[in-house]
């Protein structure tokens, strides 16, 4: 355990997740006021160093992580960018009596098997799919619906163990890796929909949606579907954007989920119908708050934290959006990184630029861009135009010129 010096506070607020997604979290609920408590079971994490107080306990271990919050009775308690934790959340804040969302929806909504099987049951359009298990590693289970699919674990995040999958062979050899990200060995084998990818950040207050925002979602070359960028605003139409956010209020609704702020992964087929892929909780990674902040001015870390503790989330009631984008920088093969410095010092000084983070120095060995936790780094541009905001995003990956070379041996 670490604990560092604090002030007086409005009490504490529990974090769980330490990594530098929850570090914007952390940081503005100690500006807010509060003793930050983060629960983490990687030491190193940067989130255990900024917090005041930090735990080396694994997020997914309830009963421990229960019993720690009886012990400090934190005033709220958060799961944000990450599915893996927000079942525990909802734990912690059902024993506490504190805001939060009911342990088994927050379990449904964040297993790929419970919620396909929960659309199917409910009625709500869903691909079809087959859950797939260990039993099923040895040959190509059989799939009642034809290629390409897409391969996916149950109870894991950052699009960790994800695969587009062309033929059987393919679905053989991928599917022990997508079995290992999974804490419960099962997966699910579901039809490709051909149609445009977005992401929608939003929040839900007493049963209404009152904040969201659609961005178009870029994601990496197939096989491979890591979030690469969000842009905003959305190139679909209005009645698709509608007709997707409507789609998420009726599956909160059903879920109980009456105040959260929540993330949604869906994909708009070429009817204009909206299939959601994935929809959370919790705050989006991938630097979605940062975001939401640039293109509304709507500070979502602020937001969440007023909401896990019962304050007034002081939303504003109209709100318009400005051109930007949100860069997760990777590259396409292992290697030595390498990128033009003189470009990224530049890069920064432009107006348009409104971050730009390498994670790594030039030569360092870097892997393949294929989920998460394998960036390079990240970059927040904006415009005036969304055409601007496209071009201003090709001129900044051409400029950057990232690349690998040859790691040694």
């Amino acid at each position: 355990m670490n604990v560092a010096s604090a002030s007086k506070s409005k009490g504490s607020l529990l974090v769980l997740g330490a990594s530098r997604y929850q570090l914007e979290v952390i940081h503005k609920a100690k500006a807010l006021g509060y003793r930050v408590l983060t629960v983490d079971n990687v030491p190193a994490n940067p989130g255990h160093r900024a917090a005041d107080e930090s735990f080396d306990v694994d997020t997914t271990d309830i009963p421990r992580v229960v019993e720690l919050a009886k012990r400090k009775a934190p005033r709220g308690v958060v799961a944000p960018c990450t599915d893996v934790a927000v079942t525990t959340a909802a734990h912690v804040a059902e024993a506490l009596g504190l805001p939060g969302v009911p342990p088994a929806s927050a379990r449904t909504l964040t297993s790929k098997v419970l919620f396909r099987q929960f659309l199917l049951e409910a009625g709500i359009r869903v691909p079809e799919f087959r859950v797939v298990g260990a039993g099923d590693v040895d040959e190509a289970p059989p799939i009642p619906f034809g290629f390409p699919m897409i391969v996916k674990p149950d109870g894991s995040s950052g699009s960790k163990g994800i695969f587009i999958v062309r033929d059987r062979d393919e679905l053989r050899a991928r599917l022990p890796e997508t079995l290992s990200f999974s804490p419960t060995k099962r997966g699910v084998v579901e039809e490709l929909i051909d149609g445009v990818q977005g992401t929608c950040e939003g929040v839900v207050v007493d049963g209404e949606i009152v904040l969201s925002l659609v961005t178009d979602r870029r994601t990496a070359p197939a096989p491979f579907v890591v979030t690469a960028g969000h842009f905003v605003p959305s190139r679909l139409d209005e009645r698709a954007r509608d007709k997707t956010v409507a789609l998420i209020g009726e599956v909160l609704a059903k879920h109980g989920v009456r105040t959260s702020p929540f993330d949604c992964d869906f994909v708009v087929d070429r009817s204009g119908e909206p299939w959601l892929l994935e929809l959370t909780p919790r705050l989006g990674g991938n630097s979605l708050t940062r975001l939401v902040r640039e293109a509304l001015g709507v500070d979502l870390a602020e937001v969440a934290i007023r909401l896990a503790c019962g304050e007034d989330p002081q939303l504003p009631r109209d709100v318009s959006v400005t051109p930007t984008a949100q860069l997760i920088l990777g590259v396409r093969r292992p290697g030595r990184l390498r990128f033009d410095q003189a470009e990224v010092a530049a890069l920064r000084g432009e107006p348009w630029v409104r971050d730009l983070t390498m994670d790594y120095r030039e030569g360092d060995p870097v892997e393949a861009f294929i989920n998460g936790r394998t960036r390079v780094g990240e970059a927040t541009l904006s415009a005036d135009s969304r055409d601007a905001l496209d071009a201003r995003a090709a001129e900044l990956e051409a400029r950057l010129g990232l690349d690998v070379a040859a790691s040694d041996g």
